[in-house]
């Protein structure tokens, strides 16, 4: 999966309780995802650890300097039927580790 300099993403996995979603981010480059994502998970051999680094992934995109975090607000609309709108904070190891000028 190719992602073009520029491009916003957003990067989840996991299901259930342990799903995850990260970003948005930005491009900083052009980059083969899957090349990337093969390259990092091809040294790990337990099914558990290859769970957990796919958590860590967009942690390390950042740190490679193939992507940037993009500040955004998260607002929670509500659940259960009732409408409740709050502010979700950011519990990312990403938060604040990078700026966009």
């Amino acid at each position: 999966m190719l992602l073009k300099k520029g491009e916003v993403v957003s990067i989840a996995s996991g299901i259930f309780d342990a799903y995850s979603r990260e970003g948005p981010f930005v491009a900083t480059q052009d980059f083969d995802l899957g090349a990337f994502v093969a390259e990092t998970v091809s040294a790990v051999t337990e099914t558990w650890e290859i769970t957990e680094l796919l958590w860590e992934l967009p942690r390390l995109l950042v740190e490679q300097g193939l992507l940037v975090e993009l500040p955004c607000r998260r607002i929670h609309l509500g659940s259960l039927g009732d409408v409740e709108l709050t502010e979700e904070s950011r519990p990312s190891a990403l938060l604040g580790m990078v700026r966009v000028a």
